[in-house]
Order: structure tokens, then sequence, then C-alpha cells
């Protein structure tokens, strides 16, 4: 009697630690996933800042173009 139960206490055990080690490698795969993914997230961020960076020059140097117009029309109609 004693020893069935020694016997199923240790086969649970093995159990749980069969169970705790799956679920110690899908923990370290989610990690690596995050990282990735958090990695993604910086480098499109940077790239959202940089096209930003762009649009606004652009939009700059419209404006000057639009400015520097509006006073040759202004020329020509005095």
């Amino acid at each position: 009697m004693v020893t069935e139960l020694f016997a199923e206490l240790e086969q649970k055990l093995e159990s749980l630690l069969g169970q705790m080690e799956g679920l110690k490698r899908a923990n370290a795969e989610l990690k690596t996933a995050l990282a990735a993914r958090e990695q993604a997230l910086k480098e499109a961020q940077a790239t959202l800042e940089k096209l930003t960076r762009e649009r606004d020059q652009v939009r700059d140097r419209v404006d000057k173009i639009l400015n520097r117009l509006k006073i040759l029309d202004l020329g020509e109609s005095a």
C-alpha cells in the first residue's frame, strides 16, 4: 500500500516536472519572440521618425516656394 502511494507520488512528481520543463521552454520562446517584436517596433519607430522629419522638411520647402510665388504675384499685381 505505502509502496503504491510512493509510486503514484513519484509519477505525479515526474509529470509536474515535465510540465514545468515544457513551460520553461515555452517561456523562453515567448521571451525570444517578444525581443524580436520589440526590436521590430524600435526599427519601425525610427523609420517613422525619419519619414516625419523628411515630410516636415518637404513641407517647409514647399511653404518657402509658395511664399516666393506669392511675392512674385504681388509684384506683378502692383
